[in-house]
């Protein structure tokens, strides 16, 4: 069997520190014995790279939980290792922004619990990828371009523009602040995004990947879904190995997924999802059928010809509509919109649908959720 292709999983129904801790040292200790055996961790950097894509509590189920980032950070101290927690959420990255984000995210309490630091370098620097498939450069936040080792924690959600949001997807926040919505802005098709996000792991190169699927979201995630609870932790040293095994959890083709039909295509994965070894518990055993995002239209949209310039598909497509009765006009939409189509007019949201790209970050960031998702009445299937 391949090393690279080998994903650890552990049933755990119950945020509890003891067991996802004995779940991080199991799966750690033999990831690295597999794969980093050589690898001296003194004085090393290590870097966690979670999702904080926004402010949120843990119960929201929308940021990855403060038990793994601890348990993940004591590992590594252990080990002699310097650690630090660092992302860059949607919306403006600043030392304010990220302070509060750490505070109600859970990261303050579980730095302060194992000694990890957490980030308040704001710089970034540019990696380049020679073989990029469709991006070879590209601008990463600092502490994960000075890490000797990456640890990519993340959560298992639906996302109303990738299908999926696991261990691919969350290196999107390798990306610094609202330079995501230019990069929305230069990849506007799904097909050529997911790409994109292929090539920023691949640049930023997470050295283990842990994906908690103890309660993950189904829905329209990766803000605006529901809570589903699972009961399993995957990890693996192959982030787009994992990726497939948590799409199959998830009930998703590979054709869903774009990242991992992608992937597979690159040759980063295997094609046969049996060519994954699993060690553990039986993956089977957490399969079902999430509910998926109500941007999801079947494939009949994704199939139709640019003819009429593109409109017939455009005007086909779901898209992303304002609650009003929701929207308390914070803003927030207008600074995340990488076609600056949305506007504020008397306290509430309006989007310009001519020139939105059914990104859905508005959707993903709007604090209210207040940002909905309408399907064309004729299209839904």
């Amino acid at each position: 069997m391949s090393d690279n292709y080998i994903v650890y999983s552990s049933s755990c129904s119950e945020y509890d520190y003891d067991k996802i801790k004995e779940i991080i040292y199991s799966h750690f200790d033999q990831i690295i014995s597999a794969q980093y055996s050589e690898f001296d961790f003194k004085g090393k950097n290590v870097a966690l790279k979670p999702n904080l894509l926004a402010k949120r509590t843990p119960e929201a189920g929308i940021t990855t939980n403060p038990l793994f980032v601890k348990a993940a950070g004591e590992y590594f101290i252990s080990k002699g290792a310097k650690v630090i927690v660092c992302d860059s959420p949607g919306g403006i990255y600043n030392n304010m922004i990220m302070n509060s984000v750490y505070n109600v995210c859970g990261m303050k309490k579980a730095a302060e619990e194992s000694g990890i630091e957490l980030n308040y370098d704001m710089g970034s620097a540019e990696k380049f990828l020679k073989d990029g498939v469709v991006s070879k450069s590209f601008n990463i936040i600092n502490p994960l371009t000075k890490a000797d080792f990456i640890v990519n924690l993340c959560r298992l959600k639906t996302h109303s523009l990738c299908g999926m949001s696991a261990a691919v997807k969350n290196m999107y926040g390798s990306i610094p602040g609202l330079q995501k919505a230019e990069q929305h802005a230069r990849f506007p098709h799904q097909k050529d995004f997911s790409r994109y996000l292929i090539d920023l792991c691949r640049v930023v190169s997470p050295s283990i990947s842990v994906v908690d699927s103890v309660i993950a979201m189904e829905g329209n995630g990766p803000a605006g879904g529901t809570l589903k609870r699972v009961g399993v932790v995957i990890s693996s040293a192959n982030p787009y190995a994992l990726d497939y095994i948590a799409s199959h959890i998830m009930g998703f083709s590979v054709n869903e997924v774009l990242t991992v039909k992608n992937s597979i295509e690159q040759g980063l994965c295997p094609k046969n999802i049996d060519e994954i070894t699993v060690v553990g518990d039986d993956i089977e055993e957490y399969v079902s059928n999430f509910k998926r995002p109500e941007s999801s239209a079947g494939g009949l949209i994704k199939q139709l010809p640019d003819i009429l310039g593109g409109r017939l598909k455009k005007w086909l497509e779901p898209r992303p509509y304002i609650v009003i009765s929701k929207c308390v006009g914070c803003g927030e939409c207008v600074n995340c919109c990488p076609q600056a189509t949305i506007k504020i007019e008397n306290k509430k949201a309006h989007i310009d649908y001519d020139n939105c790209i059914r990104c859905y970050c508005c959707q993903e960031l709007c604090p209210m959720k207040a940002v909905s998702i309408r399907r064309n009445p004729f299209m839904k299937l």
